[in-house]
């Protein structure tokens, strides 16, 4: 059974892996980094572990709700194996592109907030992975203090995803450049084969 201890930890560290492939809110602050010193993409990714503390709250909220109609288990797992497929295929084919635009007229914070909310992904990713740890037994998420454990653990996790390109931005700024499409196609591979899991799981 679920407690609350492992709540915290597995949320932490989905998180802390959902946050290292390479996207706008990491190589965003690699340049917050550079640009405006340690204090500065430290406030930007306390900005993006808030909003992503109502994401997920809001996400693991929605979760419930599927849970208690059994009959639609079946069709979330489906789905699950579709989202998990087409994020695969996206990150394969994502073009290797960074930010380009002056984002130093807006402050560390309210830039980690703005990037953070129209990153609207964040609720298919939690209500997807949610659904799965909770169907293994990896988290629990009908009662109050476990659910608020794994939020938090969450919004932790996403600090410490972030914190590698803060500290090494000086050093992985031109090394995200020169790998950036080849790290994507692997991380996409990775998706495409958890979607193949999970339907062969289906079927069996």
């Amino acid at each position: 059974m679920p407690t609350l201890l492992m709540n915290f930890a597995i949320g932490l560290l989905v998180s802390f892996l959902g946050t290292l492939p390479l996207g706008v809110l990491n190589i965003t602050i690699m340049r917050v980094s550079l640009l405006q010193g340690l204090r500065s993409a430290l406030q930007f990714a306390l900005a993006c572990a808030l909003v992503e503390l109502v994401y997920s709250y809001l996400s693991v909220e929605l979760t419930q709700s599927l849970i208690q109609f059994p009959a639609l288990k079946p069709l979330t797992e489906v789905v699950a194996a579709i989202t998990l497929l087409g994020m695969g295929i996206y990150y394969i084919r994502k073009n290797n592109s960074l930010p380009t635009t002056d984002q130093r007229s807006i402050r560390p914070f309210f830039l980690g907030v703005l990037l953070s909310v129209v990153n609207v992904v964040a609720f298919p990713f939690w209500i997807l992975y949610t659904t799965l740890l909770q169907a293994k037994g990896y988290v629990g998420i009908m009662d109050t203090s476990l659910v608020m454990l794994y939020v938090l653990g969450i919004s932790f996790g996403t600090v410490a995803g972030l914190l590698p390109f803060i500290f090494g931005s000086r050093y992985l700024s031109g090394w995200v450049v020169a790998h950036q499409h080849r790290l994507d196609r692997i991380i996409g591979v990775l998706f495409v084969g958890l979607s193949l899991f999970q339907s062969l799981t289906l079927l069996s």
